[in-house]
């Protein structure tokens, strides 16, 4: 899970896996710690019946898996599965519990629509990019997106575009960036819609001058673009796009494939220093 959790309890063989998050437990520690940082995520749906029986079978809780279910089949409320589950093990305190509980009265009491953006949000931040846009596109539908203000809408759209760029490509990126300013009228869904468009080829002094963006500013972004692309240059990840060329030119197909795959893996990251 990227830390290093100490585990006084059962730690199975056999892990539980959050599809969602992409992440796996393999303890009642593991699964607090996952609760605790993963806020955004948690939802009545979460505690599902195989959860509850690996919490019993895999990590020996018989009598706390029990106790979930029991809860569950009377309907008791998010946070009182949560504090169960919190306080099956030692690995957070009374405060740290407390705090956590208040930062979840909070998420629990905004609307849907905010809540499910915050959602989408870690997931974007997680790298699951599918499953962000996923959570953006609920938001969106003219049932829920005709809730919203505009400058709500336009921020759910400019954070959709970030997924989007990173899953389907700067193209559908672009429209979406754009449509994003039109809405909230922020500057950074404007430069980002700019950026978008040099990166994808488009005529940038034209989209620049009919939104009148001033010399100053479309100066500073190409400026900033050439050094982006200066050090891409020089990177390893260029030296690699040479050795794809050669690959490709001596018919040497699996390796051709195997390093094209590896480049996509690591400039998935950089790109995002341009649209965050």
């Amino acid at each position: 899970m990227g830390k290093l959790i100490l585990c006084s309890g059962v730690r199975t063989e056999r892990p539980y896996v959050f599809s969602q998050a992409g992440v796996r437990i393999y303890s009642i520690e593991e699964l607090c710690y996952y609760l605790y940082h993963h806020v955004y995520l948690i939802e009545e749906s979460l505690f599902t019946d195989s959860l509850l029986d690996w919490i019993g079978t895999e990590l020996k809780l018989a009598d706390r898996a029990e106790k979930l279910k029991t809860l569950k089949a009377k309907g008791a409320d998010l946070k009182t599965i949560v504090t169960v589950v919190l306080c099956s093990c030692d690995y957070y305190g009374e405060k740290e519990i407390m705090s956590f509980l208040k930062v979840l009265d909070g998420v629990i009491g905004m609307p849907r629509w905010k809540r499910n953006f915050y959602k989408a949000n870690e997931l974007l931040n997680n790298r699951q990019y599918t499953e962000a846009l996923s959570e953006y596109d609920r938001i969106v539908n003219p049932e829920e997106g005709n809730s919203l203000t505009p400058e709500d809408y336009g921020d759910v759209l400019h954070n959709m575009a970030i997924a989007t760029a990173q899953s389907k490509g700067l193209k559908e990126a672009t429209e979406l960036f754009r449509q994003a300013y039109e809405h909230n009228h922020r500057e950074e869904s404007l430069q980002q819609f700019l950026y978008a468009v040099l990166l994808s080829g488009g005529d940038f002094e034209e989209k620049a001058g009919e939104y009148q963006v001033d010399e100053a500013t479309k100066n500073a972004m190409t400026r900033y673009m050439e050094q982006i692309q200066g050090e891409a240059e020089v990177s390893d990840g260029m030296i690699e796009i040479h050795r794809l060329k050669q690959c490709k030119a001596e018919g040497r197909i699996a390796e051709y494939y195997r390093i094209a795959d590896e480049i996509i893996e690591k400039w998935k990251i950089p790109v995002r220093q341009v649209f965050q």
